[in-house]
């Protein structure tokens, strides 16, 4: 039957492009190539954004911080690398807080000189501050889930300042479930299937007005 698949290179492998049926992006570069490969089909549409968050230990010390102390000398930070869609996000969300009112114009140096550990995942930087191992970390608010928000404390990136993603599926152009993936795409972006991921920390399809423009995960 049809199947998730989480990278178009993995699309490819053996005779998988002709069963996988869809294909959620996590990275747009990934998209453009299975369509410009033509594994994809044409249309791609976006089923899912996230907004971005900083997360901190769940200590009396740290829930009377604010944001903007998190560039105080000594606090240990951890964020995802730069080659990982967070950490870039991260470091763009850092650059739009340093012009920003209430924020010194060399927040974000000052951010980054408190970084401690570069991680591989997003999920590599939550469990870091859940075991108290950071001081800080910023993920997407998706990754602050139930099993985690009892350890960290979320702290909210101003909504002119954020950085929002947004996600694109696509059928797979060969697919020999070609109405089961239609079907599950239809699903994804019906009022059921976006219930769903906002209940799980997502931001729904389409944006709210005068919410911050999405960036495409490249």
């Amino acid at each position: 039957g049809g199947a998730v698949v989480g990278a178009c290179g993995q699309v490819r492998v053996g005779r998988g492009v002709a069963r996988a049926g869809w294909r959620l992006g996590a990275q747009d570069r990934w998209m453009k190539w299975g369509q410009g490969t033509h594994l994809l089909g044409a249309e791609r549409r976006v089923f899912a954004r996230k907004r971005l968050v900083v997360v901190v230990p769940a200590t009396e010390r740290a829930r009377c911080e604010r944001l903007a102390q998190r560039s105080r000398r000594g606090i240990r930070l951890v964020l995802a690398a730069d080659a990982v869609p967070v950490g870039r996000y991260s470091r763009e969300a850092l650059r739009k807080l340093s012009a920003s009112t209430g924020y010194d114009a060399d927040f974000g140096r000052r951010v980054l000189a408190n970084v401690v550990s570069l991680e591989e995942n997003v999920k590599s930087v939550v469990t870091k501050v859940q075991l108290g191992e950071a001081d800080a970390g910023m993920v997407y608010r998706s990754d602050v889930t139930p099993a985690v928000s009892r350890y960290v404390i979320v702290l909210d990136i101003p909504e002119e300042s954020n950085v929002v993603a947004s996600y694109p599926i696509a059928a797979v152009r060969n697919s020999a479930q070609r109405e089961l993936a239609g079907g599950f795409i239809d699903l994804v972006l019906s009022a059921e299937g976006q219930s769903v991921l906002e209940r799980h920390g997502f931001l729904p399809a389409e944006p709210k007005a005068g919410s911050p423009a999405p960036l495409k995960p490249r």
